[in-house]
């Protein structure tokens, strides 16, 4: 069994006003810093082997605050980046509801059945998602690892290690700047 610990970011001024971020990179604002800290604190106790984060600013200073503690150095990887929402990054989550109705709520309701404009294809970042953890499961069997990323990812994070598909992301999101154990064996 592999112990993970999975962890979503601190908040930014974009997460404060429902303004989506995707793959633009957003830094921690100073609430965000804060809650890594306090974040941090809370999985001070732990016995972490290994943290990855993906390789956007907010994400990799909360686990930057989380591995000090720990004297871990963070491993940042691309399949850990948020997913890319094309059109819809930088606007504010009403203004995507609102121009893109029909759309976003077929995304919402089934993601594996459309995809934001110009953005990525949520199956696609699954199986690249799903490659990522079955290395990690495999390198550190009977140890824990400290995974730090974004809402969608995280979803799909726990979708692979439940067996679930994809479409049932939104079920197993994360919310912003907390963090869950989950224990997976190989898949």
């Amino acid at each position: 069994m592999t112990r993970l610990i999975l962890v979503r970011h601190g908040q930014t001024d974009w997460n404060n006003i429902n303004r989506l971020q995707g793959k633009i990179d957003v830094p921690l604002n100073a609430k965000g810093l804060k809650q890594a800290q306090d974040m941090a604190a809370q999985l001070g106790g732990e016995k972490i082997n290994a943290i990855f984060s993906s390789k956007l600013l907010r994400s990799f200073a909360t686990a930057e605050k989380i591995a000090k503690p720990h004297k871990l150095k963070v491993k940042k990887v691309k399949e850990l980046n948020e997913l890319d929402q094309g059109l819809w990054q930088g606007l504010l989550l009403s203004d995507v509801k609102k121009r893109y109705k029909k759309q976003y709520n077929l995304w919402k309701s089934d993601p594996t059945l459309v995809q934001p404009p110009k953005g990525e294809d949520i199956k696609e970042v699954f199986g690249s998602v799903s490659n990522f953890m079955k290395k990690v499961i495999d390198k550190f069997t009977n140890k824990t690892v400290c995974i730090v990323s974004h809402e969608i990812i995280t979803g799909l994070i726990k979708c692979y290690i439940k067996g679930l598909s994809p479409k049932d992301m939104w079920e197993h999101t994360l919310k912003l700047t907390s963090w869950e154990v989950i224990e997976s064996g190989k898949r």
